[in-house]
């Protein structure tokens, strides 16, 4: 099995210039589709501008990056988050977008696994109702979703059909042992793949991961794993799965370089991907 290159996403995150511009020189570069960031999204100040560049443009979004912190609250804090879900979700209805990346929070404040079961499946049934996934991302960080297995076991207790995970290749290449995704998780049950490289050959502590994840994500192919995240491909291939892959790139070096340069080396990481999977 092949994936066609309009199979392969660019994320926003990282990417310098204004945001129609952006969205132009990505179009330009022969992508057919981003991965939305939330962040940069409400950056723009006049949404509806935004909302409209984006539907000008004919890019499909892959997924919106990312709702944070929401399993493991409760309370007061929990129905604020509820009530922001929905605002988000009416918002990508409107956008065409089908995916929502959602994270947990660092620290468990709720008093079982049943309430955060809960959370996710109320989440992914106010999503279903307008056509869309959730994509439940483990942080390393988290005391409850801290790898696949346990987000995994979070999942499949929820039980919603349009309810699975999402694969950071960042948290591979740092805590998991890559040959072992697919035996957790079925191919199925992966929603969104994203893919990202570093330079350091081993990351010790808590505080260098989170360091090297905001910071110093180089696009595949430009890094120190390349090995492990042909792996990673082929494992994908093997399991079966169908979604989107999206290079995910924030190093500080693309920051300080020109918009036409960075998607340049998107375009070049996108032909590594393809190549390992052709």
């Amino acid at each position: 099995m092949s994936v066609p290159t309009q199979n392969i996403a660019v994320s926003l995150t990282g990417l310098t210039g204004d945001f129609g511009d952006r969205l132009s020189v990505i179009k330009a570069a022969g992508f057919d589709r981003i991965e939305l960031d939330a962040v940069e999204l409400s950056k723009q100040g006049d949404l509806r501008l935004a909302e409209s560049l984006l539907l000008e443009s004919g890019l499909k979004l892959s997924a919106y990056k990312e709702f944070k912190d929401f399993t493991g609250h409760k309370g007061h804090v929990i129905r604020y988050k509820m009530q922001l879900a929905q605002a988000n979700l009416k918002m990508m209805a409107a956008l065409g977008c089908n995916l929502l990346v959602v994270t947990p929070s660092a620290r468990n404040r709720t008093d079982s696994d049943d309430e955060i079961i809960a959370q996710l499946r109320a989440l992914s049934t106010l999503a279903m109702l307008r056509g869309i996934k959730v994509g439940y991302r483990p942080l390393p960080w988290s005391d409850h979703a801290y790898d696949y297995e346990s987000a995994y076991r979070l999942v499949e207790q929820a039980g919603n059909a349009n309810l699975g995970l999402v694969v950071d290749s960042f948290h591979n290449l740092t805590d998991l042992n890559i040959d072992e995704l697919f035996t957790q998780v079925p191919g199925d049950k992966v929603f969104l793949i994203r893919l990202s490289d570093f330079a350091m050959s081993t990351l010790y502590t808590l505080e260098d991961k989170i360091e090297v994840d905001h910071h110093q994500r180089l696009f595949p192919g430009e890094g120190g794993h390349s090995s492990d995240l042909t792996t990673l491909l082929r494992n994908c291939q093997t399991a079966g799965y169908q979604g989107d892959l999206v290079l995910s790139a924030n190093d500080d070096r693309y920051r300080f370089s020109s918009l036409e340069t960075v998607i340049a080396k998107a375009s070049q990481s996108r032909d590594w991907v393809l190549s390992k999977l052709n």
